[in-house]
């Protein structure tokens, strides 16, 4: 057996694949080729996956004793793929192999058989996609997926719904969600593939009263008070643009050709605030900047701790977007003969026609609208992603999910759909147009299938597929799967509530986010009225921090009080640190994934007292001053700040005693780049060891660096 490697046209983009390498055996034709990945990801036995442990099987399927093309099962990625490779190989599809292996474009789908109690896959970016997507969308809602297993609704609440917009908007929403926001996460229920004839319109648009009269006759009551002073709209786009908004929402009043990526969908966290003026109330937009946590407690919306005067100018400059021509759109009247036949169907479901008829006849109008409205939010799921009264208790309405990759093609229903027998075919084709099955078949309305459309693009559709196809029973040896060790069940905790509360929008965490950097670089030149070239230049200082190596920098106590009541650290940002509306279970999970995601003790690390005798003392401060390390020229002490423009300053030093761990501090002073590459704080000390004991000053404490930098840390301590 022979190892080779060549580069291959056309498979530069495949993952984990920079050069192909291939097994060719005496038993093997010559023209069949093996692909293996990197090796320093797969195979090798320094990998995290080496081949005498993991074989192929357990991450590709296929048939493990396959000796040759057919027999190994494979599957084509593509109907080209497959006519080639039925020509050349005379490949066929194993009809009773119940995994075959992944057709190439899904190989990522075997990541998450080991890997999914992970919130985030190195390596595995389709499948990562795939996931958040799963998620954004709320599939979890409608269909059990233990990964998801209780998880919070991810819609808007309807609990107060009649304080926030009304039934004219409504209505239409539900009718054609994307006619208002064209990037809405919405999905559409009415009007599709199998309810678009003028039958299913017209009962459809009976439905949609329905529903809308449910909600608003159940709808609790919300105090709005009263915007204490006047709004100035154009100070309100700057607050918009200061504040750090754009690190969850848009303002985008057109569809923007992109694909989605995960940093798309961190700044696609709340909706895109378009049309706000034809929705809802400049009074209601007003209290719900304000705080609002007190509209929905759980809400993941934070609290900007905005005064009356940023509050009034947000809501005047957002109530100023209007969808006029949405709002024009016509409402159907109210049909009483179709509302009677929506509402004696439900009733014929649990009683006989007759009996039906005369609970019928005895139904004022009004009740009617409330039991056909009560039904239909059951039969279309709408609880599932939104918080609806009545209905807090409510199951999944859809199929399970969790090992939806292992169910056999069998159990598929094709329909008369002319498809390939695959279940990625069947998933494409279900995502694509979730009513697509329901063709040339005879159904009563509430019988047809109901899945809403997403109007997924292509690229998302194979991302999910992605995801679907890894939902497996767990047929593997815990051996195999990562340590759930309590450090990686901490962190994996930890980067669940990150992701949830879209803490990447904004900060660069485990190398991944910082989502609204752009949007910075946008507000340096657009309200700030720098150049290009200063923009490029001043993006990263203008941006929230970087958490790297959070857990090894901050102490614990301090960080559990900042997260409760954020304080002002980098007094040049205009993007603020929000209050977050987490309960203490949520605080202490975050602050423990920071301390063991960098392997520190939790949740206190080694006590360490600052001591400095008379003559160190007056060293730090030689070493503090202009004559050497010249701190004071960029960091701010205590109530005194730097020279100069506030773009070049630091964080102050009286912050330190309470905020920095002292150890932490050390490593600091030897090699900022070390602990944060790319940070504008200067080398001091050579870090590199063979020359780092002849980089300090040596006139002081006899060009002791390793004491030069402790008696610095304790000034800093011990003086601010």
């Amino acid at each position: 057996m022979t190892l080779f490697s060549h580069v291959f046209p056309g498979l530069t983009d495949v993952p984990h694949v920079t050069r192909v390498w291939w097994i060719q055996s005496s038993r093997m034709k010559p023209s069949l080729l093996k692909i293996i990945p990197r090796l320093d990801l797969f195979l090798s036995s320094q990998s995290p996956h080496p081949a005498e442990k993991f074989g192929c099987t357990s991450c590709h399927q296929g048939r493990g004793r396959g000796t040759s093309f057919y027999s190994a099962a494979h599957e084509p990625s593509s109907a080209g793929q497959k006519e080639d490779w039925e020509r050349r190989y005379g490949w066929q599809r194993q009809q009773h192999w119940e995994k075959p292996m992944y057709p190439l474009k899904y190989v990522e789908a075997g990541c998450l058989q080991c890997h999914i109690k992970e919130t985030f896959i190195q390596g595995a970016d389709k499948l990562n996609l795939g996931l958040n997507l799963i998620e954004r969308s709320g599939c979890f809602g409608c269909h059990l997926i233990e990964k998801y297993k209780d998880k919070r609704r991810i819609g808007p609440d309807l609990n107060r719904i009649a304080s926030k917009v009304s039934r004219e908007w409504v209505e239409r929403w539900i009718k054609n969600t994307t006619a208002f926001r064209h990037n809405t996460w919405m999905p559409k229920f009415f009007r599709q593939f199998n309810t678009s004839d003028e039958a299913s319109i017209k009962r459809t648009d009976q439905e949609i009263h329905a529903i809308v009269d449910y909600l608003f006759k159940k709808s609790g009551e919300f105090e709005l008070f009263e915007i204490p002073v006047a709004g100035d709209a154009g100070k309100g786009e700057k607050h918009i643009a200061s504040y750090g908004c754009f690190g969850c929402h848009r303002i985008e009043a057109e569809k923007i050709a992109q694909d989605t990526t995960l940093q798309t969908l961190r700044r696609d966290q709340g909706p895109n605030l378009i049309g706000l003026g034809s929705k809802t109330s400049e009074k209601w937009v007003y209290n719900w900047v304000k705080n609002p946590a007190r509209y929905f407690p759980r809400t993941k919306m934070p609290n900007l701790r905005l005064s009356d005067q940023e509050a009034a100018d947000i809501a005047a400059y957002l109530i100023q977007k209007r969808q006029d021509r949405f709002m024009q759109s016509p409402i159907p009247a109210q049909d009483d003969k179709e509302l009677n036949k929506i509402v004696m169907g439900f009733l014929m479901k649990m009683t006989s026609e007759s009996d039906a008829k005369a609970q019928l006849s005895n139904m004022v109008p009004d009740k009617k609208l409330i039991y056909a409205g009560e039904k239909l939010i059951r039969l279309y799921g709408c609880f599932s992603c939104h918080n609806v009264p009545g209905f807090e208790k409510e199951k999944p309405i859809g199929t399970e999910l969790t090992n939806e990759g292992s169910k056999p093609v069998e159990k598929l229903d094709f329909g008369f759909i002319d498809i390939e027998r695959t279940n990625h075919a069947w998933f494409t084709k279900k995502l694509k147009n979730p009513r697509i099955f329901d063709k040339d078949r005879v159904r009563p309305h509430d019988e047809k299938l109901r899945m809403p459309n997403f109007e997924y693009t292509d690229k998302e559709v194979e991302a999910i597929v992605t995801a679907l196809l890894g939902f497996v029973k767990k047929d593997v040896l815990t051996s195999k799967e990562k340590s759930r060790n309590p450090r990686n069940i901490f962190v994996e905790q930890g980067q669940w509530i990150v992701r949830e509360y879209n803490c990447q929008g904004c900060h660069i965490i485990e190398k991944e986010g910082g989502a609204i950097r752009p949007m910075i670089h946008s507000w340096l030149m657009n309200i700030q009225n720098k150049s290009l070239r200063d923009a490029d230049d001043l993006m990263v200082t203008f941006s929230p921090p970087v958490l790297q190596g959070e857990g090894q920098k901050v102490q614990t106590e301090w960080l559990f009080d900042f997260i409760h009541g954020p304080v002002i650290i980098r007094p040049w940002l205009t993007v603020r640190m929000p209050t977050f509306a987490l309960d203490e279970t949520q605080v202490n999970t975050l602050i423990r994934y920071f301390s063991y995601l960098d392997n520190q003790n939790f949740p206190f690390t080694e006590k360490v007292v600052p001591k400095l005798a008379k003559e160190e003392h007056a060293a730090a401060g030689l070493l503090f001053s202009k004559k050497f390390f010249d701190c004071g020229s960029c960091h701010i002490r205590g109530k005194e700040f730097p020279e100069g423009s506030p773009v070049n300053w630091a964080p102050n030093f009286a912050l330190a005693k309470d905020r920095l761990k002292p150890l932490w501090m050390i490593e600091w002073l030897k090699d900022p780049q070390a602990l944060l590459p790319g940070t504008k704080m200067p080398s001091f000390y050579d870090p590199d060891p063979e020359y780092f004991h002849e980089s300090g000053p040596e006139k002081i404490l006899d060009g002791d660096e390793e004491k030069q930098i402790r008696v610095l840390r304790d000034y800093i301590l011990t003086t601010y």
